[in-house]
């Protein structure tokens, strides 16, 4: 990763709490982040860059994966230049951010990406993911992860699971979208969410549908040496 930065170094204060930070305004992502390596090791900085690259041009899985690739290294660049603006340069061991998307196929195959939906007319655009695409039927929800270690090391990993809806009755779709769970959210829905109530069965990582596949950041960290709380460590080996 080519980014002019200072070098983060772990702590060598005893008393000091080696920081994991967390390039992400996602409630969902720090909450399963606390579980892996508990709260108080755990500093949000979201990155500061609105703009990120689309998928209008990618239509093959490979592609996306790359595309998710790019924006999560894209995120991390941007929390590690904050940190070194701030000249951090001690207590911090790792940044990790991550992207998620749904993946789903239209009728003649080509796939197609859902992000966050609009906030001008997310009702109708919702609504319409949902008739068209969820239900009884498959999709792939999609997260890229990226951690960069204290010494600069790079960790690149996409989770992929596959979500299947049973039916989804008019009357359940207008009261969820009355409900207004839908934003903020990839593809428009929460698992963890009332979704969850027309949701058939998922096939890899759960976790990694609400935004962050704790299974594999559990490995990365592992990888990089970070400490897991007690007791996790042995699920991971």
């Amino acid at each position: 990763m080519n980014v002019s930065v200072l070098e983060f170094e772990k702590s060598t204060t005893a008393e000091a709490v080696v920081k994991i930070v967390l390039g992400s305004r996602s409630p969902r992502r720090l909450d399963l982040l606390a579980g892996l390596i508990g709260v108080d090791r755990v500093e949000v900085l979201p990155p500061v860059r609105a703009e990120e690259p689309g998928f209008s041009d990618t239509c093959q899985m490979d592609a996306i994966r790359d595309r998710l690739r790019q924006i999560a290294r894209g995120k991390a660049d941007d929390v590690r230049l904050q940190l070194g603006a701030q000249r951090r340069a001690t207590g911090i061991a790792a940044v990790i951010c991550a992207d998620t998307v749904i993946v789903v196929a239209e009728p003649d195959g080509t796939l197609c990406v859902l992000g966050q939906p609009c906030e001008s007319n997310w009702q109708q655009e919702v609504g319409g993911w949902f008739e068209r695409y969820y239900g009884e039927r498959t999709h792939t929800a999609a997260t890229a992860v990226c951690v960069v270690s204290g010494s600069g090391r790079v960790l690149e990993r996409v989770v992929e699971s596959r979500v299947t809806f049973g039916e989804v009755g008019s009357e359940w779709l207008e009261g969820y979208l009355a409900s207004g769970e839908s934003l903020g959210k990839a593809g428009g829905y929460a698992i963890q969410g009332l979704a969850g109530e027309v949701i058939e069965r998922v096939e890899g990582s759960r976790s990694n549908v609400v935004g962050l596949p704790v299974e594999a950041v559990a490995e990365m960290f592992c990888e990089l040496g970070v400490e897991l709380k007690v007791g996790l460590e042995r699920d991971v080996d």
